[in-house]
């Protein structure tokens, strides 16, 4: 049985997002189903179904239909050898999207895989996701993974248990993006993961990705705020709630705007904790991404540059804004401060002799913010 991607070069696999699930993830999505009272009326389903990973469910469930597609003809193939039990096409599932597709009737459905993902915005092998993917007006998205999402709710699958990146949920315009499919659907399971699960993925580039079982909500899906509140657990046994955390990111302007000030600051564009750890901070001159900051911010863009240079963060966290705690903060801007500006004096110009503890205070400051909870509740 082939677990990983042995067919693609490297460029074929960013494009086309091809990161192929580890059994244990199928075994896990079984136990799921077996506690929504899964039955033999429900055909499983996998539009983007690679190698057939998730076909193993058969191990579990022998009695259902199991039909699978991929829009690579040697995946396809090698689905078919090592499943031989499922229906299999090769055609683009995201044109022309309707159940008759896949010789599918009225029957429930239950929708399984791992979806390719790629994000053409992305600055992770930004120079070779050049592939452009065919896709009806009613799916289309810049990422490919959203575009799979609404093509679920296209289908009106009753069960969708699907791997995805973390990101779909916890970013609010991604959310927004994919609202299509997040209206139609409440989350009942879910698991977070490093990407570094899947064999073919960089050993730099890690992210959060998170299996998640959603199930049709006639009455209503998932809002944001749903989400925010979401107990996520991860593979390691921690749990974590984004309404756990307070961020700084809330206060200062993330992307560049018309204001300029005096003296002239200027502050990297910001987007997530993972793209502040590959970027820079502050900038000596001005560029298409510099944020210019006011002179009563500055606090919290020090704070922003100290986070990306002190902070462990966990993978999990890789999509979150910046965290920090609101309350006490102001009893340490002033080391903030002070210290972010005797590291960049190529902005700030030679400084004063730092206290010495003031580093050590910044980074006790910093463990207490990754530790969670907002201080009203600590």
């Amino acid at each position: 049985m082939i677990n990983r991607v042995e067919h693609l070069r490297k460029n074929q696999i960013i494009n086309g997002g091809s990161f192929y699930t580890p059994a244990r993830f199928v075994e896990i999505a079984a136990g799921w189903l077996k506690k929504e009272r899964f039955d033999s009326s429900y055909t499983v389903i996998d539009t983007s179904c690679g190698y057939g990973a998730f076909f193993r469910l058969r191990r579990h469930f022998p009695k259902n239909r199991y039909v699978g597609n991929d829009i690579d003809p040697v995946a396809a193939r090698i689905a078919k050898e090592n499943f031989p039990f499922a229906e299999i096409f090769n055609r683009s599932s995201l044109s022309g999207i309707d159940r008759a597709m896949f010789r599918l009737g009225r029957e429930k459905l239950c929708v399984v895989g791992n979806p390719p993902y790629n994000d053409v915005t992305s600055q992770i092998g930004r120079l070779v996701k050049t592939a452009r993917h065919e896709a009806d007006e009613a799916v289309r998205s810049r990422d490919l993974g959203i575009s799979f999402l609404k093509s679920y709710a296209i289908l009106a699958a009753d069960l969708v248990l699907i791997l995805h990146p973390l990101s779909y949920l916890i970013k609010k315009t991604n959310f927004t993006s994919a609202k299509g499919f997040f209206g139609r659907y409440e989350l009942r399971e879910s698991l977070v993961f490093s990407s570094h699960e899947f064999a073919d993925t960089s050993r730099s580039g890690e992210f959060p990705i998170v299996m998640a079982l959603y199930a049709d909500a006639p009455s209503g899906g998932l809002s944001y705020e749903k989400v925010r509140r979401h107990a996520f657990r991860t593979l390691e046994g921690e749990t974590f709630r984004l309404a756990d955390f307070e961020y700084v990111t809330d206060r200062i302007r993330k992307y560049p705007g018309k204001p300029r000030y005096t003296p002239e600051i200027l502050f990297y564009t910001l987007r997530d904790v993972n793209a502040l750890r590959r970027s820079r901070t502050f900038l000596t001159k001005r560029t298409a991404n510099a944020v210019d900051v006011p002179p009563e911010k500055l606090p919290y863009y020090c704070y922003i540059d100290l986070f990306r240079e002190y902070a462990q963060v966990p993978y999990w966290m890789g999509n979150f804004d910046v965290p920090y705690r609101a309350k006490s903060f102001p009893r340490y801007a002033d080391d903030i401060v002070a210290l972010s500006k005797s590291r960049h004096t190529e902005v700030f110009g030679e400084q004063p002799p730092l206290d010495p503890k003031a580093e050590r205070r910044v980074k006790a400051y910093i463990r207490a913010v990754l530790n969670g909870k907002k201080e009203e509740d600590a």
